[in-house]
């Protein structure tokens, strides 16, 4: 059974919380299941809950008008919240979508109820500051990412990237969703991932991988730009 009040006291939003308003908290969040490749909204849904990962991975993508690709905006993962941003927008509904990548446990939090946490603890307040502030930080990295450097190097900062958030042997999204993130086709990832593995800066079993050449990987990240 999920235990809302343990995921909820390790979710970076929610940690600076009283174990009283953390248990109040957690009364409130809705337990919810998604198997792989199910929606959890739709871009022009009305917001009505933020959630909060407890297992598995969330995608959040925005399509192309005629649907036929994605830009990944980013990957969440477990204590990770999801639409903390779409709560505060003046017009209510989802600015992108959201499906799982892998089976999925996730809390739904109600967006009032959250509302009435972030008027009545500064705690909270002071947390969603910091994580929209880190949210603008990233889309605007992404899009210098976007811009100014190659595959190779997009693929490098992200394997570093994700090395740090999760630890070695993390799991690597399929080529066609590391492409859409990585703002590029599957096919050069697959490229650029097999010359990684021939090189030995990487290891990868069943899409978990570990990094074995680090610097290498730092020095395509900083240095191959366009």
């Amino acid at each position: 059974m999920l235990d809302a009040h343990s995921v909820l006291a390790r979710c970076p939003l929610f940690e600076e919380l009283s174990p009283a308003d953390l248990e109040a908290l957690a009364q409130q969040a809705q337990p919810r299941s998604l198997r792989k490749g199910q929606t959890l909204f739709l871009q022009g849904d009305p917001v009505l809950s933020l959630y909060v990962v407890a297992s598995g991975m969330i995608k959040i993508y925005r399509p192309d008008p005629k649907g036929q690709r994605q830009v990944v905006l980013h990957l969440e993962g477990p204590l990770r919240p999801v639409a903390a941003v779409a709560v505060f927008l003046e017009q209510p509904y989802y600015p992108a979508s959201a499906e799982a990548l892998e089976d999925s446990q996730l809390l739904a939090i109600p967006k009032e109820g959250f509302f009435g946490l972030v008027d009545t603890r500064p705690p909270v307040a002071r947390a969603m500051i910091r994580f929209l502030a880190k949210r603008q930080q990233q889309l605007v990295h992404l899009l210098d990412r976007l811009v100014f450097h190659e595959v190779a190097a997009r693929l490098a900062e992200y394997l570093l990237e994700q090395a740090r958030q999760a630890g070695e042997g993390f799991r690597l999204p399929t080529n066609p969703e590391l492409a859409a993130l990585l703002g590029t086709g599957p096919e050069p990832v697959s490229r650029k991932l097999g010359e990684f593995l021939r090189q030995g800066f990487i290891e990868m079993q069943a899409r978990c991988v570990w990094i074995k050449n680090p610097k290498a990987l730092r020095q395509i990240a900083g240095e191959q730009h366009i």
